[in-house]
């Protein structure tokens, strides 16, 4: 049986690093190969406002492939390695633990050398943060091992203790649009409303996010959440948390 995400009022996926290819999605043939001919599988985490926004999991096979990103988008990978090559010459290197905001409009070549998995969202912007499209992609290499981020103070809504949240962010929109990064917080309990759509990827820790409805959703390393606007309730974090994200 195919996989689904699951939860009522957010989305999720865990232990993500033990999916089986066979239980995915089959997502077909990616367009567009030069060389060999990669298949896609994956599953769903959400998707909202008419596809705009997407979030999920994805696998595609050894192969080659042309590629026009017209919306952000942020993949962390897990397995495989690829090597992306932009029109303009540059080149990403792809492994497990590579992290990679593209900005919509980054056009070129995907070389999948080994079986390739990540996690993902991808947005439109909205209309008051459209600009031109660009070529820019911005990297992050095993986020797990980041220790030099900065400190972003002690969470204002606490409960119990005083969770502490420090991080790095890897991409920010001129008007706070689309912002991409690594989020560490410290064990405490505190009041919590996500004031815009969330894709979470956890690496580390434990937690649990229990929605005002009471709907409880235990959080532990390699699970996928997405929270979507207007989220309330509370969140305990029993264990020191690393995630990358994005915010819509």
């Amino acid at each position: 049986m195919a996989l689904v995400a699951s939860g009522k009022h957010n989305r999720v996926l865990r232990d993500i690093d033990t999916f089986l290819s066979e239980d995915l999605n089959d997502w077909g043939n990616q367009p567009n190969c030069v060389e060999g001919q990669s298949k896609s599988r994956g599953v769903l985490l959400e998707k909202l406002y008419n596809g705009e926004l997407e979030t999920g999991f994805w696998e595609c096979t050894a192969g080659s492939w042309t590629l026009e990103i017209p919306r952000d988008e942020f993949c962390h990978f897990i397995a495989g390695e690829a090597t992306y090559i932009g029109d303009d010459g540059s080149r990403i290197e792809v492994k497990p633990g590579t992290c990679v905001h593209f900005e919509g409009g980054w056009k070129g070549t995907c070389h999948i050398k080994s079986t390739l998995r990540n996690v993902y969202m991808l947005t439109d912007r909205t209309t008051e943060t459209q600009r031109e499209l660009t070529m820019s992609a911005k990297i992050m290499y095993n986020p797990l091992e980041i220790n030099d981020v900065v400190d972003w103070g002690t969470i204002p809504t606490m409960i119990e203790g005083e969770s502490k949240v420090s991080g790095v962010v890897l991409h920010k929109g001129p008007n706070g649009e689309s912002e991409t990064g690594l989020w560490i917080c410290t064990p405490g309990k505190w009041h919590c409303h996500v004031t815009s759509d969330e894709f979470c990827h956890f690496m580390e820790g434990r937690a649990t996010y229990v929605h005002e409805s009471g709907e409880v959703t235990e959080i532990h390393p390699n699970t996928a959440a997405f929270f979507p606007k207007d989220w309330k309730g509370t969140c305990t974090v029993h264990e020191q948390i690393k995630k990358t994200y994005m915010i819509r």
